[in-house]
């Protein structure tokens, strides 16, 4: 398949053009004039400007929208730049896709929009997020369905990836602290906010599964394997031969951030998604052997 990509140099984009280039198919990856790619042919766009003729391969199979803000943690500051990329790049991106008979178009959204995550996370939710990041996912994905009318649209909302070379999250920064002594804070009850951390591997088979079987719909993509902040802790600290410590920072009722799978499960085999104690394993093995590659 010939598969444009935006997001190409992210932490689940770069996974992604990796294993689209290992099997085989011809990929064109979007990136900004200034920046470098490793893998496909490069497209040069800031995501901001028309998509003037000739810029763009012809006849492309598929669009996979990965792009996602760098900035989104400081509102309102990062808010021009998320609507920029989440929102506005989004529409530019459908309009071409619409305009060139793409067949299929993927749109890699977050389980950011079910903020602030007080009931039942299902795909047909009534959603009103509190966040901006997750405001302007749900954004993007209100815009992209009316273009289902016109080309295949699949909106996959991402819960939690992790894996090897991932910075500045969740997981990595639990690595950290359980590896210096620093406290795992833990809000809530005992076991403290619950989620589904899930290996980038396995996003990335999602992804290309949604590509190639000619997905529709909206479904959330996550592990089976629902886990509390002091179980992830724990894990990372039998992996390293370290006992975690932990900080109970309030009393309150935990959240849970676990969301319905069973629109997934009827198109793909969720045994096959990689235990949370094997996907540290590999992570922490990739971070101490050099001749491992980044990307």
């Amino acid at each position: 398949m010939r598969i444009l990509l935006t997001g190409g140099t992210g932490f689940v984009g770069s996974a992604l053009a990796r294993r689209l280039v290992a099997d085989g198919h011809e990929l064109f990856c979007v990136c900004r004039p200034e920046a470098s790619i490793a893998y496909g042919t490069k497209v040069a766009w800031d995501g901001t400007g028309q998509i003037e003729a000739g810029t763009f391969p012809k006849a492309v199979d598929a669009v996979i929208h990965a792009a996602q803000s760098r900035n989104y943690r400081h509102f309102p500051g990062d808010s021009r730049e998320m609507f920029a990329v989440n929102v506005g790049m989004t529409m530019l991106l459908l309009d071409w896709a619409a305009q060139s008979a793409v067949k299929q178009f993927c749109l890699i959204s977050s389980g950011a929009v079910y903020e602030p995550f007080g009931g039942a996370l299902h795909e047909d939710s009534a959603l009103a997020p509190t966040g901006f990041l997750g405001a302007s996912k749900l954004a993007s994905e209100v815009i992209a369905k009316p273009f289902s009318n016109l080309l295949g649209l699949s909106i996959l909302r991402l819960f939690f990836p992790y894996g090897p070379s991932q910075h500045g999250r969740l997981i990595p920064e639990l690595i950290r602290r359980v590896r210096q002594g620093s406290p795992v804070q833990i809000a809530g009850d005992a076991g403290g906010l619950r989620l589904t951390p899930t290996f980038v591997d396995d996003v990335v088979e999602v992804i290309l599964a949604s590509i190639t079987s000619s997905w529709t719909g909206t479904l959330n993509v996550a592990t089976p394997e629902s886990l509390s902040i002091r179980q992830i802790a724990s894990c990372i600290g039998r992996e390293l031969g370290i006992e975690p410590k932990f900080e109970i920072t309030n009393a309150g009722a935990a959240v849970d951030m676990t969301p319905d799978l069973n629109r997934l499960a009827a198109r793909f085999d969720l045994s096959r998604f990689t235990r949370f104690d094997e996907g540290v394993r590999r992570m922490l093995a990739c971070a101490s052997d050099p001749s491992v590659s980044a990307q």
